[in-house]
């Protein structure tokens, strides 16, 4: 059996092939250590468990290829650069066929057609939808970009049961990324006809009734935007461009301002807003954290973020960056009370936040901080009443792949919140069914998704090849900047290429 050796010196790397002898120059060559995939137009895989060498126009390193049906097919000890539509690392040396997401989902829209993942730009986590595949109806867990920052993601859903008392829901792989999902379960939430249900910050269902309009909403220019977030009619606040182009690293953020009533003798008043991310977080983690790092994005995503150092640093730097971050104005100073997380730039997330109130207070002067242009508000409001029900659990009871099959495994995979999860790849999807039973008399009643998992992110082959970093990235407000930047020249054009060019589904 031949073996292939790569042995680092001063002056050149030589990687041994057999009898063959072949020098790289450093200066040209990346060594990835991670273990590391890498997917091929022609719809192969090919897995370097011991990592690769990114050399010229070459990958170079002992690979074992399997093909659409994941079935090995050989070795590979060289392959062209431009026969790889992207890359991404892995926790542990895996049996490929075992650990792809089961028979027919396994088999049927594994890379979804070469044509399309060549131009795809669309990256958002499993997409979830409903009524046939005609209503989007959120995205999960879109912050967790490794298995450190696994993390658990509530959504509001306006799904509801058929006849027989299943709804179903149709989750997408529509991204260069291969997604884990742990567990998928729903909270249901029964209530009168002029309640509201949403999950707060934490991802705990409450229920709001009496939703107004504050009478005081003015943007950071002093512009009243009460008509613009008065109501959840797709009429949205953005950043006025002329404040992105006047960024600097040391003042990123917009803001609003409004004033919210305290109800008498309460401790609190609850905002309700309908709100998703622009594409600034996705031209961050594009075009500055992972793009020009080329092939040593991959060890940063793979065995760097499994360091707990790095990963702290990481998420620590992101909560202070991202997100909507509600301040509450007490003898002239701004004190951050709560904090909304990143919902993606996809579906509307609805969601509410506890303020709280000290005794006597009758309103609350309230700012609403985050990165310039980094959230699409569609609505903000007041609730009257807020109360936190006891919602019933409902878990996981059938998975049917693409072609109709169920899919047993899968449902044991995503039951429960454990070290067993569902993996899908790109133009992947499959159905989930929630056996809700039928509504109590007299009762409407709400339906939340309660997910949990990670995704990692697909090196498109086209970095790896114009990569012009030498160093892999740093979080850091300057970087933040360089997004804005990049994004503000190209925002409009991004926007329509983003939602077109998703990753076709079988």
């Amino acid at each position: 059996m031949l073996c292939a050796t790569v042995i680092w010196a001063a002056g050149c790397v030589v990687v041994f092939r057999g009898v063959q002898v072949k020098k790289i120059d450093p200066a040209s060559a990346t060594t990835v250590t991670s273990p590391v995939k890498a997917h091929l137009k022609d719809g192969s895989t090919v897995v370097y468990d011991r990592g690769v060498v990114v050399s010229g126009d070459k990958l170079l390193g002992v690979g074992l290829r399997y093909d659409l049906a994941l079935k090995q097919s050989g070795r590979v000890d060289s392959l062209p650069l431009d026969s790889v539509i992207g890359m991404e690392s892995f926790r542990t040396k895996i049996n490929v066929a075992e650990t792809a997401i089961v028979s027919t989902l396994a088999t049927a829209g594994v890379l979804a057609g070469t044509a399309a993942l060549a131009v795809a730009v669309f990256g958002s986590c499993p997409t979830i939808y409903s009524g046939d595949g005609k209503v989007e109806e959120a995205e999960l867990f879109s912050n967790s970009i490794a298995p450190l920052f696994e993390a658990r993601d509530v959504d509001r859903l306006r799904a509801q049961p058929d006849s027989a008392g299943t709804l179903r829901l149709e989750v997408r792989n529509e991204a260069m990324e291969t997604h884990y999902i742990n567990q998928l379960e729903l909270f249901e939430v029964t209530h009168s006809e002029n309640e509201f249900v949403l999950p707060d910050p934490q991802g705990h269902p409450l229920v709001v009734s009496g939703v107004r309009t504050p009478d005081d909403i003015t943007d950071r220019a002093g512009v009243n935007q009460r008509a613009t977030l008065g109501a959840a009619d797709d009429s949205f606040y953005k950043t006025d461009p002329r404040a992105i182009d006047k960024a600097t690293a040391a003042d990123l953020n917009d803001w609003i301002d409004l004033t919210a009533p305290v109800s008498e003798g309460a401790d609190s008043t609850t905002l309700v807003f309908r709100l998703r991310n622009s594409l600034l977080s996705t031209t961050l983690l594009y075009d500055v954290m992972l793009g020009p790092a080329g092939a040593r994005a991959i060890d940063w995503l793979g065995s760097g973020l499994a360091r707990i150092s790095t990963a702290v640093e990481l998420g620590r730097w992101h909560e202070r960056r991202a997100g909507l971050h509600i301040l509450v104005l007490r003898d002239d100073v701004w004190t951050e009370v709560s904090r909304i997380p990143d919902s993606g730039p996809i579906a509307w997330h609805d969601v509410a936040a506890v303020i709280p109130a000290q005794k006597g207070e009758k309103s609350l002067r309230i700012r609403l901080s985050f990165l310039a242009d980094h959230w699409r508000i569609d609505h903000v409001g007041v609730a009257l009443a807020a109360r936190q029900p006891k919602p019933r659990v409902i878990p996981l009871s059938r998975v049917t792949g693409s072609q109709g099959g169920v899919e047993p495994t899968a449902v044991e995979n995503m039951v429960a919140s454990d070290d067993r999860y569902l993996q899908t790849n790109p133009g992947q999807r499959f159905f989930a069914d929630f056996n809700v039973g039928p509504a109590a008399a007299g009762q409407s009643r709400t339906f939340l998704l309660s997910s949990q998992g990670y995704y990692t992110e697909w090196i498109r082959g086209s970095w790896i090849r114009t990569a012009s970093a030498k160093e892999p990235f740093m979080p850091s407000d300057q970087s933040i900047l360089a997004a804005l930047q990049k994004w503000s020249l190209a925002r409009e054009s991004f926007e329509a290429r983003f939602v077109k060019e998703r990753v076709p589904v079988n």
